[in-house]
């Protein structure tokens, strides 16, 4: 574990002491030690691929696929040949702007990205696979449940921190906040800073006094654009805000 964390203060996203601060938590030892998805040596795959000062676009996840031979440390990246909903509708948003066919190539690995500066980081890094044959489904979806609620709030603090560094940079950064959840973890981070925002229609939010464009819109489940999301309408016209504020640095998506 120690040389987890070792590799986080090479990459610039922790100081020694908070390295020694998040090995010394119990809680979240634990969490990695039990850790079913994604193997261990991935879980901090998201941090490692992006060293703190190359950052050019923060994406935030919920938590790992259950299926750690799908799961790889980035959120909303997978192993799995078929690609996952999500995944689909946001391939969905960029073929509508660039003319790819991202949906079509089913290239699910979203590590090309991250080696351009893409921080693809999922609240929790870790998820426990803890179900039982000998309980019925809904018990093992109750304690399910309450393994990933545990998981979510023992990366909570963690994740606060790298949020926090990113917010007080000074470089250019896009944040595309994909869901109520994404956008209250930055939001909360926003006000504890004491930082202000000047929100503009279609979920475009300028911070004030500094290079950070943060584009909030729905979370690009199926579920969710079914009940009514507005991801596939709002997130193209987001890739082209995010295109124009890097300029000479936007990320070419569909090189996957």
């Amino acid at each position: 574990m120690e040389q987890l964390f070792n590799e986080l203060v090479d990459a610039g996203w922790l100081n020694r002491s908070e390295a020694m601060h998040f090995m010394s938590d119990a809680a979240l030892s634990k969490a990695i030690r039990e850790s079913t998805s994604p193997v261990f040596e991935n879980i901090f795959n998201a941090l490692k691929l992006v060293p703190y000062e190359s950052v050019k676009i923060l994406i935030l996840g919920q938590d790992p696929y259950p299926n750690p031979l799908h799961a790889h440390g980035l959120a909303f990246s997978s192993k799995n040949p078929t690609t996952p909903g999500s995944l689909r509708n946001i391939f969905k948003a960029l073929d509508s702007v660039y003319g790819s066919n991202l949906v079509e190539k089913k290239n699910n690995d979203l590590t090309p990205w991250a080696e351009h500066g893409v921080l693809l980081l999922n609240t929790s890094l870790t998820y426990k696979n803890v179900s039982d044959d000998n309980l019925a489904m809904k018990d093992n979806k109750k304690n399910q449940s309450k393994e990933k609620a545990f998981h979510m709030s023992v990366w909570a603090p963690f994740v606060d921190i790298i949020i926090k560094k990113l917010l007080m940079r000074d470089k250019k950064l896009v944040m595309l906040l994909w869901g109520g959840d994404a956008w209250n973890i930055v939001l909360k981070n926003i006000k504890k800073l004491g930082l202000s925002i000047d929100e503009q229609p279609n979920g475009k939010v300028v911070l004030q006094n500094s290079n950070i464009l943060i584009l909030h819109t729905d979370h690009p489940s199926q579920v969710k654009i079914n009940l009514g999301g507005k991801f596939l309408e709002q997130a193209p016209q987001h890739l082209v805000e995010c295109d124009k504020f890097l300029g000479a640095d936007k990320i070419n998506w569909t090189n996957l």
